[in-house]
């Protein structure tokens, strides 16, 4: 029997001294767990962000399938799933915390960096996977004074109201949106994140499809929104909360993110434009085989 292991990451003590109620884990079992107690790490971090009331033990739904990818093709490469301990709090009722959440994320993401230091292949940035509300508090990172837009190579989110929230019960929570998405739109020509939003779809009766489209505007491509009902392989549905163990839906994007890898870097590639083919490949058009780069678009057609 594979034993689950989160690794608790120890934080600086002037973080954990401000921040007593959150913490971060490195999802791990078996093996893979016991090695990865010693440090520095070797993978590619991704970070998992939970909801409202969500817990950081949702990310094994996705963490697990990484790890069996992984193996099968003998950790040529592999991930590292961290997840945010948000003490699961109601942030969809009371907006108050969403400000110190977006903080915290901040600091755990510098921290799970310097986690990589001294490998031959470290990374500069990581990959954020944000479920709920945790989507909201990854694109506010960028309206934060002093965060560097790349520290974040990617963003998908999963069932995240972006456009209102869907109970404007405060001013904290209502001030929030405003912020995050006047700074999304008045700086999109600036804004070089290539981002994913993922619907539930018509069974998501908290969330509605509607309020899950990013703003998008002409000049601001690297955006893409669509609904798990019409994301190939997975054709169907899912709740507000099960889209996080969807098990299609995770196959979708762990695939995704293997095709992101660049061989040079053994990290996420850099180039805008193949991360936003790789992620059109696997979660619009997808013709039921292998991504290409440069598919060939035409076809011999001999013996007619």
């Amino acid at each position: 029997v594979e034993v689950l292991e989160s690794k608790k990451i120890e934080l600086p003590k002037k973080l954990a001294k401000r921040y007593p109620a959150y913490e971060l884990y490195l999802y791990g079992e078996g093996s893979y767990a016991e090695e990865h107690k010693i440090l520095p790490l070797t993978g590619i971090p991704v970070l998992f962000l939970p909801g409202n009331a969500g817990s950081y033990k949702q990310v094994r739904s996705i963490g697990s399938i990484a790890l069996r990818k992984a193996e099968d093709i003998d950790f040529k490469y592999h991930f590292d799933f961290f997840s945010v301990n948000f003490n699961e709090e109601l942030v969809a009722l009371y907006g108050g915390s969403l400000q110190k959440q977006t903080k915290f994320v901040h600091e755990c993401i510098k921290t799970i960096l310097k986690l990589y230091k001294g490998q031959e292949f470290a990374p500069k940035s990581v990959a954020i996977i944000g479920h709920s509300m945790g989507g909201l508090v990854a694109r506010a990172l960028l309206t934060l004074k002093n965060f560097k837009h790349d520290l974040i190579n990617l963003l998908i989110t999963q069932a995240t109201p972006h456009v209102a929230p869907v109970m404007p019960l405060d001013r904290f929570i209502t001030d929030f949106y405003t912020t995050v998405n006047n700074y999304w739109i008045l700086n999109a020509r600036h804004i070089n994140l290539t981002t994913l939003s993922v619907a539930g779809g018509f069974r998501d009766y908290q969330v509605r499809s509607g309020l899950t489209f990013l703003p998008k505007l002409s000049h601001h491509t690297s955006a893409l929104s669509v609904v798990s009902s019409a994301v190939p392989k997975t054709w169907v549905s899912t709740d507000h909360l099960s889209i996080v163990w969807c098990k299609q839906l995770q196959l979708t994007t762990v695939r995704a993110f293997f095709d992101l890898i660049d061989a040079d870097t053994k990290q996420i590639t850099q180039n805008s434009k193949k991360k936003l083919s790789v992620l059109n490949h696997h979660f619009i058009r997808h013709p039921s085989k292998h991504f290409e780069e440069n598919p060939a678009i035409i076809s011999d057609l001999t013996g007619i």
